[in-house]
């Protein structure tokens, strides 16, 4: 099997801005472009012979040309990047094919308005069928579509093209690439050399010499574009190879007549695609009776041959008796091979050649050899042109199976996110401009244990900037500072925050029960990110990029008061927060509150707390999940306190407990 070069390859990495087909032999476009589409991760890497991660990155790059916006210009941070990740991929489990995964882990996202809304048009339509058809017809129709699959497709033999005449390489290189021959026969000792090591040559051009040759097709230059005529082993096969996933679209429309009149399926037509499996099993048919094998007809009629020369010697009979019944065995060879008019002489010579040599009886093994290579390329011509026909009606339905395939593998799509809403309690977002808040919004990623039998998750509301959710005390302040005690639930809730505007950007619904989302880049900074790089440097460079950009964003930030000593930590969050770009909605985790604030401007900062609810039987921290609005969280050294004052029994070591206690709440009292 031919596959592109490497330098054709390396040019997939080329700008990682764009994405062009340009470099692709024209004749593969077709299944390139169904690939990138459905999308088919395995195709891709086969014909364009890439690693199927790299693959992955084509569709991915390919549907941000469509969606006019990049990953990282939308996901701005390579945590924000990390959480689209994680959240796909537990989407993508809910799919019942390998297209509907790869479907879920090539989303990309976009901030264009219009563009989520048809997604979340195609969610509510989705949800429509489901209650339509109920729980046990969806449940069916998942089983169909989990039989659909696309098969790895064979290329077949690569054609050789023979040219009479030098200047249209560079043609074909442009249509086939090197996924054919090129040879000159520009005369007829030429094109007989070709012939004895080819069954099939496609021959284009004039000259002088005219080929009455079998397995040498004629093609005019007019023709060098056509697949059907060059290369239809090749159009058959990547129908073939789609076969099982027609046979899912067809069986899912003939069972349900509501799927057929619903907008998901619209522009399918059945009949087409029954045409379509007709022809598949015309080819396989052809297939299954194919050629006789010409060995198998010659040694069998020597034995015949041989068993009538012992019964004609035990009778007595002599050799004209013998070639009587020689003539009528070769013209019986001669209907079964198909032998005609030089073949039909050739077949009598080898026959009568060794016939004075007496018993056994032998076909002359170099005319039979003659007679093979005509025979065989006979049958390949033969072949071909039955090849040729079954290409030319399959091509003219590409469009029809290519269209249906596409929504089949985007219907398992919908139903797995559909699952999945249901499953997490997801509803779609509202857009809007001036904030971004939930109601009772919950971590999907504590729902995911949550659905493994962990612990029930604690629904928040919360909101920054002015969204309009009416949540109580949530003041319209672009940039709110959260504080409170470790294992509070911040992190959480920064997680839910951004889990939610990465779920309205890919055009998806949101753990919550009603949502209000901003449509601007992301820049999501996680506090084990930080831990894990370590990094003072990395992490400022990090948080540079939030100003290289111009225009509005999200910023969320988690705890970067490790990186350096606090007062200075605490000026350089100050600084980040004075200098955010205009109408930017900042959520920013922190314990350096005291630090931090003589040092910001209040007119655009709030200030919330998770506060705790005191100590258990246990003295474990009781905490109420839901941020207090402009009010300063108790402190995890609080807490501490609080905890070991319970425990301790020296009134010595009591007072000096109670003493901290009173610093730390005087010093509360004061900021709040």
């Amino acid at each position: 099997m031919a596959t592109p070069k490497t330098s054709e390859r390396a040019s997939l990495q080329g700008n990682r801005n764009t994405f062009s087909l340009s470099y692709i032999p024209l004749f593969m476009k077709p299944d390139v472009k169904d690939a990138l589409e459905f999308p088919d991760l395995d195709t891709l890497s086969l014909v364009l012979g890439i690693k199927r991660s790299d693959a992955e990155k084509v569709v991915i790059r390919n549907n941000e040309n469509t969606a006019g916006y990049r990953v990282r210009d939308v996901f701005c941070t390579k945590e924000t990047r990390e959480l689209e990740k994680e959240i796909l991929a537990i989407l993508s489990s809910y799919a019942r094919t390998k297209n509907g995964r790869e479907k879920v882990l090539t989303l990309t996202p976009t901030l264009d308005k219009e563009e989520l809304q048809k997604r979340f048009n195609d969610f509510r339509e989705c949800e429509k069928l489901r209650t339509l058809l109920g729980d046990e017809k969806i449940a069916s129709a998942r089983e169909i579509i989990a039989n659909a699959e696309i098969e790895n497709m064979s290329f077949g033999k690569s054609p050789l093209i023979a040219l009479r005449r030098r200047g249209l390489e560079a043609r074909i290189k442009e249509q086939y690439g090197d996924f054919v021959r090129i040879a000159v026969a520009d005369s007829g000792e030429k094109a007989r050399e070709l012939l004895q090591k080819e069954n099939i040559i496609l021959l284009i051009g004039e000259g002088e010499e005219e080929f009455d040759e079998p397995g040498i097709i004629a093609i005019t230059g007019d023709e060098l574009s056509e697949i059907c005529e060059i290369y239809p082993e090749f159009v058959i096969n990547s129908f073939m190879a789609k076969k099982k996933a027609l046979e899912a679209v067809i069986h899912l429309l003939t069972e349900f007549k509501e799927l057929r009149d619903s907008p998901l399926f619209n522009g399918i037509s059945v009949a087409d695609l029954e045409e379509v499996m007709g022809l598949l099993e015309e080819v396989e048919a052809g297939k299954r009776t194919d050629a006789t094998s010409f060995d198998e007809v010659i040694y069998r009629r020597e034995e015949e041959l041989n068993r009538e020369v012992n019964r004609i010697m035990k009778s007595g009979g002599g050799a004209e008796d013998f070639k009587g019944y020689l003539d009528e065995v070769l013209l019986n060879m001669a209907d079964e091979l198909m032998l005609t008019g030089e073949d039909k002489d050739v077949l009598w010579e080898s026959a009568y050649e060794n016939l004075e040599r007496g018993p056994p009886f032998e076909f002359s093994r170099g005319k039979i050899e003659l007679l093979r290579r005509r025979y065989t390329r006979k049958i390949e011509e033969r072949r071909y042109y039955k090849s040729r026909d079954w290409a030319r009606r399959l091509e003219r339905q590409r469009e029809a199976v290519s269209t249906a395939l596409k929504k089949l593998f985007y219907f398992d799509f919908m139903l797995a996110l559909a699952h999945f809403s249901r499953d997490f309690g997801l509803t779609l977002p509202e857009i809007g401009d001036g904030g971004l808040g939930v109601i009772m919004g919950r971590n999907l990623f504590l729902v995911d244990e949550e659905l493994r039998g962990g612990e029930k998750v604690v629904p928040v509301s919360y909101s920054v900037g002015k969204a309009n959710l009416g949540i109580f005390g949530a003041t319209p302040h672009p940039v709110a500072i959260l504080t409170g005690a470790n294992s509070g639930g911040k992190t959480c809730l920064l997680i839910m925050l951004a889990s939610s505007i990465i779920l309205t950007e890919l055009g998806l619904p949101v753990p919550a029960e009603r949502t209000e989302m901003p449509l601007l880049p992301l820049y999501v900074y996680r506090r084990k990110m930080i831990k894990r790089t370590g990094s003072f440097e990395y992490s400022m460079r990090a948080l540079s990029r939030i100003f290289m950009r111009e225009g509005a964003k999200v910023v969320l930030i988690d705890e970067l008061e490790a990186l350096t000593e606090p007062g200075a930590m605490g000026r350089i969050m100050a600084s980040v927060l004075n200098n955010l770009p205009k109408e930017t909605l900042t959520v920013m985790i922190t314990h350096l509150i005291h630090e931090l604030v003589p040092h910001i401007s209040m007119k655009k900062v709030r200030v919330d707390g998770i506060e705790s609810e005191g100590l258990d039987a246990a003295g474990n921290i009781i905490v109420d999940r839901q941020p207090l609005f402009n009010h300063i969280g108790s402190s995890t050294p609080e807490l501490v306190i609080k905890k070991l004052l319970g425990r301790v029994k020296k009134k010595e070591l009591r007072v000096v407990y109670e003493e901290i206690l009173k610093v730390l709440e005087k010093e509360r009292e004061e900021w709040g």
